[in-house]
């Protein structure tokens, strides 16, 4: 499905571009635009798409409504979901591997994330 989108939205190949440079710039292995609703991607870097890396990064998102949901409250005490200020970064281990991965959200707009896959040596805020 990600990718009938991808075909239909001709602005596509300017954000991949914009991904292809954090890529490079920031060391990242991969970085997905997610729509945080459907978690269909919207564009990603140029590398290609693992299954196991898209699942990972659409569960976090999942992840991240549900604590959200359960646990966030605004000034007038009613409950939150996905805002301007929702990020995540969750540590992977990986048996029999020294590299470490880490799982970076970061809400974009209203309805989308940036999320991205960063060897835990690389990582900087």
């Amino acid at each position: 499905m990600s990718r009938v989108i991808q075909k239909l939205l001709p602005q596509v190949q300017y954000i991949q571009q914009l991904l292809d440079q954090l890529v490079r710039t920031s060391q990242i292995q991969k970085a997905f635009l997610f729509d945080v609703i459907s978690k269909i991607y919207i564009a990603t870097d140029e590398n290609d798409v693992q299954m196991k890396d898209y699942e990972i990064c659409s569960e976090l998102i999942d992840v991240l409504i549900d604590v959200t949901c359960i646990y966030g409250t605004d000034e007038t005490g009613g409950n939150l979901t996905f805002d301007d200020k929702s990020s995540s970064t969750i540590r992977l281990h990986s048996p029999g591997n020294d590299t470490n991965v880490m799982l970076y959200l970061k809400e974009v707009d209203k309805c989308l994330a940036l999320v991205c896959l960063i060897n835990e040596d690389k990582i900087q805020k």
